[in-house]
């Protein structure tokens, strides 16, 4: 689900909900209550972001690499370095790997695992919220339209 600008028909619904006084045009109070209900979204966006980004991920890597050490990734890998690379990778490549410095080869899986966690996690951490603030602004219609249904109906 990648998030996209509202639709005329929500725009047109959060104005509507928007307006108390029922006069068809919204005042400065009215507009500040819908860019409130807007913008929290953005601010709910920002803090889960820096929430997965400060808690989330140093944990989710170094348990992902302690989790490849236990079942011996590091040691197969340099097997098979010892193995293979050196039999039958090109000189070229052997010789382009030994110029990069063994302090790159030491964080690539830190790096790559938070690449995937920036790929993956928290744009999946941004669907589920856009469900959420989807599913409450729906609840919170419905529950404006029932009061405005009932006040009508209190009216006549």
């Amino acid at each position: 689900m990648c998030l996209q600008p509202p639709t005329r028909v929500a725009v047109d619904t959060i104005f509507e909900a928007s307006d108390e006084d029922n006069s068809g045009d919204i005042d400065e109070e009215e507009f500040t209550k819908i860019m409130i209900v807007l913008f929290s979204q953005i601010t709910s966006r920002i803090g889960a972001y820096y929430a997965i980004l400060i808690l989330l991920v140093p944990y989710l890597i170094s348990g992902t690499l302690a989790f490849l050490d236990l079942i011996g990734v590091d040691t197969a890998l340099i097997a098979l370095d010892r193995g293979v690379w050196d039999r039958y990778a090109p000189q070229v490549l052997q010789d382009l790997f030994d110029k990069i410095p063994d302090s790159v080869w030491e964080t690539l899986p830190d790096t790559l695992i938070g690449i995937f966690m920036m790929m993956f996690v928290i744009p999946m951490a941004w669907d589920y919220m856009d469900i959420f603030f989807q599913n409450v602004a729906q609840k919170t219609h419905m529950v404006i339209k029932k009061e405005k249904e009932s006040i009508q109906s209190d009216n006549k």
